[in-house]
C-alpha cells in the first residue's frame, strides 16, 4: 500500500516524549499560577496592639510606636502585643518583613519580635537596637504560627530604670498556600 503514511518506533517515542514534555510543561504552569499568596499587615486599620507593663503605645496611620520609661530595676517584659490567629490549611510558607527603628534614650534594653502560643514562645525574632534610625529585616517564620491562635509581640526588655523607643513602619507577613480550593482567613482579636 502506497501513500500509507508510517512513522518509525523512533520517531513515535520522540514524538511521544515531546507530548508528555509539554504536558507537565503546561501542568506544572497551571499548579503555579493556582497557588495564592495572601498578604497580612499587622499594622493595617482592622489590627489593635494592646500595652503590657511599663509599655505606652500610639497606633495611627499604620504605624506603632513603642515607648518605654520605667524606674523598676528588675527585669521587665514591656510590650505591645496583637491577639491573632491565621488559618491557612497548606501554606508552603511565611516570610516576615520589618521595618522599624530602635533608641535607648537613657539605660539598656533589648528589642524582640516574638510569636507566641498561651506560655509556649513558637518564634523570636532579636532586634537591632538602630538607634533611632531605620532598618529593614526579613524572617522566615515557622508553619507551627498557624492554625491556632497566637500573639505576635514586640517586646523591649528592659534590666533597670531607663527610656526606650521602638517604632514600627511596618510589619507584613506573606502566606502562600499550594492550592486555591482551601482559603486562608487571619482573625485578629
Amino acid at each position: 500500500m502506497k501513500g500509507l503514511l508510517t512513522i518509525s518506533p523512533i520517531k513515535q517515542v520522540t514524538i511521544f516524549l515531546l507530548s508528555l514534555g509539554i504536558i507537565i510543561s503546561l501542568t506544572a504552569h497551571w499548579c503555579h499560577t493556582a497557588a495564592q499568596t495572601t498578604e497580612v499587615n499587622l499594622l493595617g486599620h482592622e489590627t489593635k496592639w494592646r500595652p503590657f507593663s511599663e509599655a505606652i503605645i500610639n497606633q495611627d496611620q499604620g504605624r506603632l510606636e513603642i515607648l518605654v520609661v520605667t524606674n523598676e530595676t528588675d527585669k521587665k517584659w514591656n510590650r505591645a502585643y496583637l491577639p491573632m490567629r491565621i488559618s491557612s490549611p497548606n501554606a508552603t510558607s511565611v516570610p516576615f518583613t520589618l521595618e522599624y527603628a530602635s533608641k535607648s534614650n537613657l539605660g539598656n534594653a533589648t528589642f524582640q519580635a516574638q510569636i507566641r502560643e498561651s506560655n509556649k514562645v513558637l518564634w523570636t525574632g532579636y532586634l537591632n537596637n538602630t538607634d533611632g534610625q531605620l532598618f529593614n529585616k526579613t524572617f522566615t517564620l515557622p508553619s507551627s504560627i498557624l492554625n491556632r491562635p497566637v500573639e505576635f509581640r514586640f517586646n523591649v526588655v528592659t534590666n533597670g530604670t531607663g527610656e526606650h523607643t521602638f517604632d514600627v513602619n511596618k510589619a507584613t507577613m506573606w502566606l502562600t498556600n499550594a492550592t486555591q480550593n482551601q482559603p486562608m482567613k487571619v482573625e485578629f482579636y
